[in-house]
């Protein structure tokens, strides 16, 4: 449909319109005091970055079996601020 002309949104991650519903439920937070959490380079992390929100990877997920994660992340241009083995919520 987009390739033909017609308008088409995006939502959901890494697209910015998710990352705003999402602040904005939270209250509109001051960027700095954000986190976005997840195991995806290419959804929670570039789309994090591009929120300009800290992220943070959490390695027990997509991505529990890949040793060399720099290649990852250069590939998809987007770096984590932090690293999780796992992520436990108690």
């Amino acid at each position: 449909y987009e390739s033909l002309g017609g308008s088409v949104t995006r939502i959901g991650k890494p697209y910015p319109a998710i990352y705003e519903a999402a602040l904005a439920l939270a209250g509109n937070p001051d960027r700095g005091s954000v986190v976005c959490v997840g195991d995806s380079i290419e959804h929670d992390i570039a789309g994090g970055a591009g929120a300009g929100v800290a992220t943070a990877l959490v390695r027990s997920g997509i991505l529990a079996d890949v040793d060399d994660l720099s290649a990852l992340f250069d590939r998809q241009g987007a770096y984590p601020d932090y690293t999780l083995d796992a992520f436990h919520w108690r």
